[in-house]
Formats: C-alpha cells, sequence, structure tokens
C-alpha cells in the first residue's frame, strides 16, 4: 500500500490490507485550499484558482493499494498546455483510502500530498515533499495507528520472518521492515535469514 516497498530490498514484497468501506464524511478542501495560496507562488500552482469547480474527493474502493491517489481526466499533455497558459485543469478526482478515517494527521498529510498535485505540483520533488510536510508534517510511526498496521502486514507477509548473525550466531525474530545491517548482539554485519523462521 502506497509504493514497493520491495523495489530497493529483495527481502521485502508489498502486502495488500484489507480495509472496511465508511460512512464518514470526506474531508472538506476548502479550508486546505486557503493554507495552501497561502504557502505557495501562483506559479507554482497553476490549477489552484479553478480547483473548487473542478474537484471532486471521495474515498477509494476498501482494496486500493494507495493512501491516496489524484486523477485527472485530461491527458498529461493537454494539462502541461494548460499549466503553460495557467489555465484551468478540468475535472480532478482525490481518492482517499478509507483506512486513513480514524488516523487524523495521516489524513491531512495525505489529503495535502494528493492537493498539491491537483493544484499543479503534480510531480514528487523536493519541493512537494517540502510544502506537505510544513503544512501537514507527517506522524510518526509510534503516534500513527495506520503506519503501525501497514508496517506489522508487511513484516508478517515477509518470507523471512528472522535473522541469524554468522559471526556469534545470535538469532532473532524479524521487528522491522527494512533487514538489519548489523547483528544487535555483537554488532558484526555478518546477517543472514534465519531459514528456521523463514515461510515455506
Amino acid at each position: 500500500m502506497g509504493g514497493d516497498p520491495g523495489r530497493d530490498n529483495p527481502t521485502i514484497r508489498p502486502v495488500r490490507v484489507e480495509v472496511e468501506e465508511t460512512e464518514s464524511p470526506v474531508p472538506d478542501f476548502l479550508p486546505w485550499l486557503d493554507r495552501i495560496k497561502e504557502a505557495v507562488d501562483p506559479s507554482e500552482t497553476p490549477f489552484l484558482v479553478g480547483l473548487p469547480r473542478f474537484l471532486e474527493v471521495s474515498w477509494s474502493d476498501s482494496k486500493s493499494e494507495f493512501l491516496g491517489l489524484t486523477r485527472f481526466e485530461l491527458n498529461p499533455n493537454e494539462l502541461m498546455r494548460r499549466r503553460r497558459m495557467s489555465a484551468p485543469s478540468g475535472p480532478v478526482k482525490i481518492e482517499l483510502n478509507p483506512i486513513l478515517v480514524g488516523d487524523q494527521a495521516l489524513l491531512d498529510h495525505t489529503f495535502v500530498h494528493e492537493l498539491l498535485h491537483a493544484a499543479g505540483l503534480t510531480e514528487h520533488d523536493g519541493r512537494h515533499a517540502a510544502l506537505t510536510a510544513s503544512l501537514a508534517p507527517p506522524p510518526s510511526l509510534s503516534e500513527s495507528p495506520v503506519l503501525q498496521r501497514l508496517r506489522s502486514a508487511v513484516i508478517d507477509g515477509q518470507d523471512v520472518q528472522g535473522w541469524v548473525c554468522m559471526n556469534c550466531n545470535s538469532k532473532w525474530k524479524r521487528s522491522t521492515v527494512s533487514r538489519p545491517k548489523r547483528c544487535p548482539h555483537c554488532a558484526r554485519s555478518e546477517v543472514q535469514p534465519d531459514n528456521g523462521l523463514s515461510k515455506g
């Protein structure tokens, strides 16, 4: 969910987290658009002025792999032309995953991330990341029940469930998404999957 955590680490593979549909109302985008207007230069967000007229926000399907998703109706070439002209984007839809209900900080962070895309900051670059973090800071793992749930699901879904140090022979159960760089007992980097704690 939200990307491919296995792209840079072959011991990690993505998992799907099933969530229930929600009857909760979608968040109001107008207060966030006002805050975004105060934080950006108009040239950065050419679609912002007409956005309230074209934007639709909804909850995504409960089986969606993404926390949030922005979809423009127009094709990329037409959107690029409209960006250059500072013309409206046309219809745009933001979908938010219902797993976010009850995790307000992560919901706000995800929503602002998608609103900035809808406003014209379509790239995942440093400016987009900085604006998102300043307007709606991401919660820490300890503060976010959704991040904790996702981390547990990723860990539980991996083939490798434990590690062994080839230097001191210490073994421990997997508790992190990433592969450990060093043994927690002898600090050597000779860490391998523990076949006794691997699935299959």
